[in-house]
């Protein structure tokens, strides 16, 4: 758990079998009620008030969202059969911050689970993702809030000289993967896929530990990457608005 808010993702999900966990465990998730403004379904009033703010500034300042937005983060990775806008998306990651899901093709990698996993989403963070994962996902998965407000690790990071992959800044802003997943990057997850599908049941499971550690390494640098761009450009931003109404 990288920090601790009051209000995370307004419902629960029923559980997946590659919700967060050590290992593939099903884990018991409990649905939690919250309240809902009278006639509008509580993710579009979060989507609204996020576009609302993402208005106020050009795109290239939506980092500064993080603060505001941080209870309605969703941190995204996903894996592909390639590097070809025509290959397929084999798995999703999607976290709150606090619970990192992973949803698999052919199992549960369907556009209902991911629109229950998005309700209530204010932010998308990725690594590349506006060149890579989000038009892949807009393709594979219209209609679903790819248009939130975005803020790409990768692309900010090269402004404050964090060049490369996401496992290079990872090194450098002090995120470490679990040892065995170390040599693992995205044409070995590409293998990892075809080794699944040619029926080697350890290929999944570790591919679906690898997508997680992606996840979970961008809520670690999300937290990193934000501060120093606040320390460089200053705390100016949407913290003076009045909360939503």
């Amino acid at each position: 758990m990288e920090y601790v808010r009051a209000n995370t993702m307004n419902a629960r999900l029923s559980p997946s079998p590659y919700d967060s966990s050590s290992s593939l465990e099903l884990i018991p998730v409990v649905a939690s009620a919250s309240p809902r403004a009278e006639g509008v379904p509580q993710g579009d009033a979060e989507q609204d008030h996020a576009l609302a703010l993402a208005r106020l500034l050009p795109p290239s300042e939506h980092w500064r969202l993080y603060a505001d937005l941080k209870d309605r983060v969703r941190f995204i990775d996903i894996e592909t059969t390639g590097l070809a806008p025509e290959d397929l998306i084999t798995l999703v990651g999607i976290s709150d911050g606090f619970t990192s899901t992973v949803l698999v093709r052919g199992r549960d990698l369907h556009r209902e689970r991911m629109a229950a996993l998005l309700d209530g989403a204010g932010l998308l963070v990725t690594f590349n993702g506006k060149s890579f994962d989000l038009p892949r996902l807009r393709r594979a998965f219209p209609g679903l809030p790819w248009h939130l407000p975005h803020f790409d690790l990768a692309v900010e990071g090269r402004r404050l000289g964090l060049g490369g992959g996401l496992k290079k800044v990872e090194r450098r802003l002090g995120y470490t993967r679990p040892r065995d997943l170390r040599g693992v990057d995205g044409p070995g997850a590409v293998r990892l896929w075809r080794a699944h599908c040619q029926g080697d049941p350890r290929a999944l499971r570790r591919l679906v530990r690898y997508c997680r550690a992606d996840v979970r390494a961008l809520v670690h640098l999300a937290e990193r990457i934000y501060e120093r761009l606040e320390r460089r450009h200053g705390p100016e931003g949407p913290g003076w608005l009045p909360p939503r109404g």
